[in-house]
């Protein structure tokens, strides 16, 4: 029988090359697309949702982080979301994971992440959704605007846009 910490360190190591392979997939580099997109799965091809699941999505910088925080609702799929920050609004980098919990309930789940260094003057943040049946979508991108000089103290001059997709 597995121990909890075994159970977690392959957890760990299945996102980490889960990961790999998105990155692979959203690069322009052929040469990494066909190493990462077989041998793991045997394929790395991902279709795009029509919706996302995700109905509220607000980072929020306060305290010199960012707390992103987002609401699913009546969500099926199992799979993860990948925190994704952006310094331009283009070239995004993936920050961290959390495991998508699909429940045949209907309930909202909600989840968060702290962004512990955010990029000085702005951040634009959005979510990547991807489910185990090989799908995947977009959150709307919001831009956060961050005044780096009151790390110490609490921040409300915090403003968020919504960026088209």
């Amino acid at each position: 029988m597995e121990t909890q910490q075994n159970i977690e360190t392959s957890r760990i190591f299945q996102l980490i090359m889960f990961s790999m392979v998105l990155t692979a997939i959203n690069s322009n580099s052929v040469n990494a697309q066909n190493k990462m997109g077989t041998g793991l799965t045997g394929s790395a091809q991902l279709l795009e949702e029509k919706q996302s699941p995700i109905i509220s999505f607000s980072p929020v910088f306060n305290t010199g982080k960012t707390f992103v925080r987002w609401l699913v609702q009546n969500d099926e799929k199992d799979g993860i979301f990948i925190v994704e920050r952006s310094a331009d609004g283009v070239a995004y980098e993936a920050l961290g994971f959390k495991d998508r919990v699909g429940s045949s309930l209907c309930v909202n789940l909600f989840y968060s992440y702290v962004d512990e260094t955010p990029t000085p003057g702005q951040s634009y943040y959005r979510i990547m959704s991807v489910g185990t049946d090989q799908t995947y979508s977009y959150s709307d991108v919001v831009r956060v605007r961050t005044d780096m000089q009151s790390t110490n103290a609490p921040s409300n001059s915090a403003s968020n846009e919504t960026e088209p997709k």
